[in-house]
């Protein structure tokens, strides 16, 4: 733990804890910090057996602006404390095997009972948007290619203003399909609320199952996170969304090789011409 985290803490304990701040207090003082950077409000909670509105005050009692300021505070003492590679090229093998891990999650997370009812709400869909904001856009633009090839109506819309016109249009027999590694972006919460307002289906792939992006998911895909919130660019959270992506279009065309064969060969004609 960053040792200003732990200065605070200990400070407040000089203090009259309540029984909830005590949960806390003895919950950071047995568990390996490190867990505690991946997990959300919501999955904190739940492990002291105290509620969302309690963890955020005990946050703002250490001096924090709130749950996600304390969060990145611990990230910051972890990445401090974490080893130089002096140099050398170790890293490029550390790398490899995260990016191993990093389907290992994926696939870990997964049944195939909620492949499956992923890939029904897809072909059962009479539209698909896929959206993602920041560095989840790559995984939802890669979804619409894949399906646009496989001769599905899909939208992939970047500019949030221009996503809500899109959903404006849309109803009951469309799906949403959201990527976020948190499950917590500002954006995709509010699509994700106005898709529900107009009785989408909603398909979410994230990181964290219980984050507020998942409480409007008819399905969520949710694999371990690998990343801290001080790494969002981290490659890690790419591959496991690009991943998620290539399960989904496999198994669709494993389920009718002959339709997608099909549209999959018009694609190739229609693009051949490009080619010198």
């Amino acid at each position: 733990m960053p040792n200003t985290i732990r200065r605070k803490i200990a400070h407040l304990k000089e203090g009259k804890l309540t029984k909830s701040q005590q949960k806390l207090v003895e919950y950071f003082e047995t568990v390996d910090l490190r867990k505690v950077i991946y997990m959300s409000i919501t999955d904190l909670a739940a492990a002291t057996d105290v509620a969302e509105a309690t963890v955020l005050r005990f946050c703002r009692s250490l001096g924090f602006n709130g749950y996600q300021e304390f969060r990145l505070n611990l990230a910051q003492g972890a990445v401090e404390n974490d080893d130089d590679d002096e140099g050398g090229i170790s890293f490029v093998n550390e790398l490899e095997e995260t990016y191993q891990l990093a389907m290992e999650n994926v696939r870990r997370g997964l049944s195939e009972a909620q492949i499956r009812e992923a890939i029904e709400m897809i072909l059962s869909a009479e539209t698909v948007c896929c959206f993602g904001v920041g560095h989840s856009h790559l995984a939802a633009l890669e979804l619409h290619n894949r399906l646009m090839m496989m001769g599905l109506v899909t939208f992939c819309e970047r500019d949030t203003h221009l996503q809500n016109v899109l959903l404006s249009s849309r109803g009951e027999g469309d799906l949403m399909i959201i990527f976020s590694v948190s499950g917590a972006s500002k954006d995709t919460v509010e699509a994700a609320e106005l898709a529900r307002s107009i009785g989408m289906k909603l398909l979410v792939v994230t990181c964290y199952k219980n984050s507020p992006l998942s409480r409007y998911a008819d399905l969520v895909l949710a694999a371990e996170p690998m990343d801290s919130p001080m790494t969002p660019g981290a490659m890690t959270g790419k591959i496991m969304q690009l991943f998620m992506v290539d399960i989904l279009c496999t198994g669709m065309h494993n389920a009718d090789k002959t339709r997608f064969d099909a549209y999959y060969a018009k694609s190739s004609r229609a693009t051949v011409s490009k080619l010198i």
